[in-house]
């Protein structure tokens, strides 16, 4: 199937034992040792600003969280590094219904992750799990308690089992938190790569033996967290010491934070260009620390390293631009187009050539001579005075290989096709939301290439999992083939009362049809809001009025070019005045071209576009 929108996806069939976990360790299947993995980016449902539930990333649905009314905890867009992050009261939580008393949790050792922090230093944990049977809390992130922070998987407040580290200063700053447990080495807890205690008892990790788990509070929702956190994870085994590092500094470099150890990612550095989005690495502390196959969230697998040594790693991340391949500038002599998406890595020692691979899953036909591997071999930022590599293979299904690559220290990497009409590369949904207005819904969505498409039809749905066809918009691209953006719109002129769900299905000439994301809006709590930008067109820079917010509320403001990257993020909160003015000024110029600019209150998103000249 040629798709109107190629949306890169993990074909995890097709990628053998491919580590699609945190930083490419573990796989998201559930059927490695990654058992919960809760990330702000990935499937958080969330209805006026308040999390409804949010899925497990390490593949077992049955661990899940969710909550209902007042215990829901807030979603606060772009909070942390451009990422949301999940805000609680002390009176909310999330939560999962199943018992951990299950082959995924028997076991005597673990490593958790947690990133938040927190807004007092007098209330309680995080991350509980609870005794189903009677009602005992046990703390798996005690972050406070009065300035001391407990770290244990299980157990509480007995001496021999638990981590007790006190007198730490900012800790209602952002951190990330590592610890790990096993009956050999004891327990060892982090704070942002740095080892603070190491205890060599005899209590092992508890198998967490009719409990339940939570996330900001007890089981009555009392008493609990006050803090903010973005991302949990934890795997049922002890990972290795190159394991740990790789997830630290997969974390650091997502969360804009620092690994005062360790610190072995520097292409998240504003001076290095910002490479923060999925980062994954390969590395070996020694020959029993040793990490040589990842992926991570994204769609580059590097492997088999020919050279990997003691205190060796190789770590890289992308720069969040678009996957279309669009760029035609700078490429080399023999390809026509390649992604305006760029890698670029971060090698301490010499690995050594590796294997490289790309998942283009939902591409279609793909004619693997056309596909070209370019690296910026000589580090001067540009690809076009680069000699590209055709070589690659098919590995399986949509998985294309090239093997004996050598990327260095800083060197930038990106994928190229010598024919862009025989092997166009896939293309992002730019844009897909949806907008009160009166007693309306309306829809919008922007492609920015479309193959072979023939329509949408547009569905909607109650509960967010039984859908009902509601409308149908024809493709706008001459015999559903263009390179250029095109915009759609649709109304929904009877909206569900309160939160109504809609969904894509992209159809094709020869009838092969796809589904795209899913997006919420609640009609309940569209009210008569405006913004408006002036002036517009402008250079980059401009005034919005906004009116119709009552009383004082939190408006986020995130400004995105056509190709979906974003160029501009602010917060700032409204007057109880009847007319609001506030200047945008980004730090950065901002170059020609159309935008949208998306104004965020209580969860409801209302879009305006902007020109800049």
């Amino acid at each position: 199937m040629r798709k109107v929108i190629g949306i890169f996806c993990l074909a995890l069939s097709n990628l053998t034992f491919a580590q699609t976990g945190p930083g490419g360790v573990g796989t998201s299947t559930g059927t490695s040792s990654l058992k919960m993995w809760y990330r702000t980016d990935a499937g958080v449902v969330s209805t006026s600003g308040n999390v409804d539930s949010i899925r497990n990333s390490a593949g077992i649905s049955g661990l899940s969280l969710g909550e209902t009314g007042a215990q829901r905890p807030t979603l606060v867009a772009s909070a942390v590094n451009g990422f949301s992050e999940i805000s609680f009261s002390g009176s909310n939580r999330l939560r999962t219904g199943l018992n951990l008393t299950t082959t995924n949790f028997v076991n005597t050792e673990a490593s958790t992750f947690v990133v938040c922090r927190a807004d007092n230093t007098t209330q309680t944990s995080c991350v509980y799990t609870t005794d189903a049977l009677v009602g005992t809390t046990r703390f798996t992130c005690h972050i406070p308690w009065s300035g001391t922070v407990y770290f244990d998987i299980g157990t509480c407040c007995t001496n021999d089992a638990r981590m007790d580290v006190g007198g730490l200063a900012n800790l209602t700053s952002y951190s990330f938190w590592s610890y790990d447990a096993n009956a050999t080495s004891g327990k060892q807890l982090y704070r942002n790569g740095t080892l603070l205690l190491s205890r060599a008892n005899t209590s092992t990790y508890n198998s967490h033996a009719s409990q339940y788990f939570n996330l900001g509070g007890n089981t009555s929702g009392t008493n609990g967290f006050v803090g903010d956190l973005t991302e949990m994870i934890l795997f049922n085994t002890k990972v290795n010491s190159a394991q740990r590092i790789i997830i630290e500094n997969y974390l650091a470099a997502k969360y804009g934070l620092t690994s005062a150890a360790n610190d072995h990612y520097l292409m998240d550095d504003v001076g290095n260009g910002n490479f923060d989005y999925e980062v994954a690495g390969i590395g070996r502390v020694d020959a029993s620390n040793i990490h040589n196959d990842a992926q991570g969230t994204g769609i580059v697998k590097i492997n088999s390293p020919n050279n990997l040594g003691d205190n060796e790693f190789l770590i890289w991340g992308h720069d969040n631009v678009s996957v279309n391949a669009n760029n035609t500038t700078d490429v080399p002599t023999g390809v026509q187009a390649r992604m305006s998406r760029t890698w670029r890595a971060s090698e301490v020692g010499e690995v050594g050539t590796i294997d490289v691979s790309v998942d283009l899953a939902g591409l279609g036909s793909v004619t693997a001579s056309d596909l070209a591997l370019l690296i910026d071999k000589d580090n001067d930022g540009l690809l076009s005075d680069e000699t590209p590599d055709f070589t690659a293979t098919l590995v399986s299904g949509t998985v294309y290989r090239w093997s004996g690559v050598d990327i260095d220290n800083g060197q930038r990497f990106s994928f190229g096709t010598a024919n862009s009409t025989q092997t166009p590369l896939p293309i992002e949904l730019t844009e897909f939301y949806a907008q009160p207005e009166s007693s309306t819904i309306v829809l919008n969505w922007i492609t920015a290439t479309e193959i072979n498409n023939n329509r949408f039809e547009i569905e909607r749905s109650k509960d967010g999992i039984v859908f009902e066809k509601i409308g149908n918009e024809s493709s706008k691209a001459q015999g559903g083939n263009s390179t250029s953006n095109l915009v759609y719109s649709f109304i929904d002129l009877n909206p569900y009362s309160g939160t109504s769900y809609y969904r894509l299905k992209q159809i094709d000439h020869d009838g092969k049809f796809e589904y795209h994301s899913i997006i919420s809006v609640d009609r309940e709590e569209s009210k008569n809001i405006k913004f408006v930008v002036f002036p517009n067109p402008n250079q980059g820079e401009f005034s919005v009025d906004f009116s119709g917010i009552e009383n004082e509320h939190e408006v986020m403001i995130e400004m995105y070019s056509m190709d979906g990257k974003l160029v501009y993020s602010n917060q700032f909160i409204s007057s109880s005045s009847a007319t609001n003015t506030v200047q945008i000024i980004p730090q950065e110029k901002i170059v020609a071209g159309q935008y949208f600019v998306n104004f965020i209150v209580e969860g409801v998103k209302y879009p305006v576009k902007v020109i800049v000249n």
